[in-house]
């Protein structure tokens, strides 16, 4: 019988050979991702479980034990949700709960490998339960929003009227952070959960770098350096 890395090696070959799978046309970096993924994660037994979570980006406290957070699962994979589910089949996150990601996902600190984290970043986010650590969320609200972020609908932060306001108030809650004039212009400003900003040290570096991630846009009123998560990717 076909075992699982067989069956996504042939996977990936259709994908290759027909451009296109059933749902949507296959963007060739997303591919070569693929790829990427089988080769990190051929070393890991599939299906396996981890006992407890142990890996808390995207998580928050509820009832004194971390679970899965809302920012955990709020944007859209790369890949179709069916391809997810068979690139991480075993456990993927859902709000409130507390099951161990997909190893293939990262696996789980000290064993954590941040090539297959980042992998599950670009291809699967939201199976993987890391929509907060992408681009588009890896930023904080304003602490004084003119609209309270939390009342703020997915309708809205599609809106052209709301948008402006959305984009300078409530850039996480509607995945904004990667948009607008105020941008981050080094790699590495979120390493650790962004701090960089609260270091001395790098205070200059980061008021002119780090804009984004450490609250300096004009009239932000971010927190510097608060992060999505407890644990480093």
């Amino acid at each position: 019988m076909m075992n699982r890395r067989e069956f996504l090696m042939l996977f990936l070959w259709g994908l290759l050979k027909n451009g296109s799978n059933s749902n949507a046309r296959v963007d060739k970096k997303l591919l070569k991702k693929v790829m990427l993924y089988i080769i990190l994660s051929s070393t890991l037994l599939f299906g396996s479980v981890w006992a407890q979570m142990t890996n808390l980006n995207c998580t928050e406290i509820v009832g004194g034990a971390p679970k899965y957070a809302p920012s955990a699962v709020n944007c859209e994979n790369k890949l179709s949700d069916a391809n997810c589910a068979i690139l991480y089949p075993t456990n993927p996150v859902k709000v409130n709960t507390n099951t161990e990601r997909d190893p293939k996902c990262g696996g789980a600190p000290p064993t954590v490998d941040p090539q297959l984290v980042q992998t599950a970043i670009d291809l699967c986010p939201k199976t993987c339960g890391f929509c907060c650590l992408t681009p588009a969320y890896l930023c904080q609200d304003k602490q004084r929003p003119r609209i309270p972020c939390s009342s703020v609908t997915k309708g809205m932060c599609g809106s052209p009227a709301w948008k402006p306001i959305l984009q300078e108030d409530c850039p996480k809650t509607c995945g904004l952070c990667d948009t607008g004039s105020c941008v981050d212009e080094a790699p590495g400003c979120n390493v650790d959960g962004g701090l960089i900003c609260q270091s001395k040290n790098l205070e200059t570096f980061a008021q002119r770098y780090c804009k984004k991630t450490c609250g300096f846009c004009p009239g932000s009123t971010n927190v510097p350096g608060t992060g999505c998560g407890s644990d480093p990717k």
